[in-house]
């Protein structure tokens, strides 16, 4: 499976959820969570969902409490989540294609809300070791070794401050980061599909 994506509701919220998702409403083992319209293989979500114009959590959270959503494709690296509680938008992140940038220019093409608990899993120090190896690498290859050091300060700034920026491209996201998502609210992966 290369993509997939999944709403995700509280387990006391089964009725509601059923109401909003129909027969796609499933417990999960272990878990306090429903999974609701799970979908593999599934298309990225339409453009004014990725431009922030459209919600997919904040009207269904009125009606269920709390609710999150997962995309992620791992062909071409993109991920979607949103969060939202009782009508409110909490936190919405999309990796993707850059306004102006090519197919493959990823990085946090939107970012909304306050950081959530889980998102310092993005900042680990291997990542940001990676991170300035090839930036370095790319660097000197290009001829341009004297910006080594000014684009490792301004890296190891950003990493400090642990804070996701629309626009950036670190920390480095993909369709993984969804399985991260679950996993820090307690939802087993491999219970899925």
């Amino acid at each position: 499976m290369k993509s997939y994506s999944a709403y995700f509701v509280r387990a006391a919220a089964v009725e509601q959820a059923r109401a909003v998702f129909g027969a796609s409403v499933q417990p999960l083992p272990d878990s306090p969570w429903l999974l609701c319209a799970y979908r593999p293989d599934d298309e990225l979500p339409d453009e004014d969902v990725l431009l922030g114009e459209t919600s997919l959590t904040q009207a269904k959270s009125a009606a269920l409490g709390e609710v999150f959503f997962v995309y992620g494709d791992t062909s071409v690296d993109f991920f979607v989540y949103e969060h939202a509680q009782d009508g409110e938008l909490l936190r919405k992140l999309v990796w993707a294609t850059l306004p102006e940038g090519d197919w493959d220019d990823c990085g946090w093409a939107l970012v909304e809300g306050a950081p959530e608990a889980w998102e310092a899993a993005l900042f680990r120090a291997d990542g940001l070791a990676r991170h300035l190896y090839n930036e370095s690498q790319r660097l000197q290859d290009e001829g341009r070794g004297d910006e080594v050091a000014a684009m490792q300060a301004e890296a190891e700034k950003f990493w400090a401050a642990k804070q996701i920026t629309a626009g950036q491209t670190l920390p480095m996201g993909d369709g993984t980061v969804a399985m991260l998502v679950e996993k820090s609210y307690g939802i087993d992966r491999f219970q899925i599909g």
